[in-house]
């Protein structure tokens, strides 16, 4: 099954900046009791190659399921953060001051935070030992 014009946060929970011409590609296994789900992301704009996630679930005819009206406002539709209608939440080039907070926060080279292809091998850690590392901070 093949998506497209997904939702802004569905691949923002992993922390991924994505646009909207990406597309996410799913496939789903069954074998016996097990579900694998194996999901394919493309996106030309924010990924250097294809997000590749699996997931599996194992089938439980057991699991307790609390009745659909226990969760009440769970599942209403709710601004996480309320914002002014039509604004759009923007930094201008250079001007974004918290970009680096999850460097300085658990003291990890900057340049490793900002992703891509290459920081997903085991290759990378040779080059991260050359890397100047800041100080961690303790909130």
């Amino acid at each position: 099954m093949v998506t497209t014009h997904i939702k802004a946060g569905y691949l923002r929970r992993n922390g991924i900046t994505f646009n909207d011409t990406a597309t996410l590609t799913e496939f789903f296994d069954l074998h016996d009791k097990y579900l694998t789900v194996t999901t394919l992301t493309y996106d030309p704009i924010y990924l250097t190659e294809p997000l590749l996630r699996t997931e599996s679930f194992v089938w439980n005819p057991y699991q307790p399921l609390a009745p659909p009206h226990a969760y009440g406002a769970m599942c209403q539709p709710a601004p996480e953060i309320p914002r002014p209608y039509g604004w759009v939440p923007h930094h201008l080039p250079w001007a974004n001051t918290v970009v680096t907070g999850f460097s300085e926060a658990y003291g990890v080279p900057f340049v490793a935070t900002r992703g891509g292809a290459e920081t997903m091998y085991p290759e990378y850690r040779k080059k991260l030992k050359t890397m100047v590392i800041p100080p961690q901070q303790f909130f």
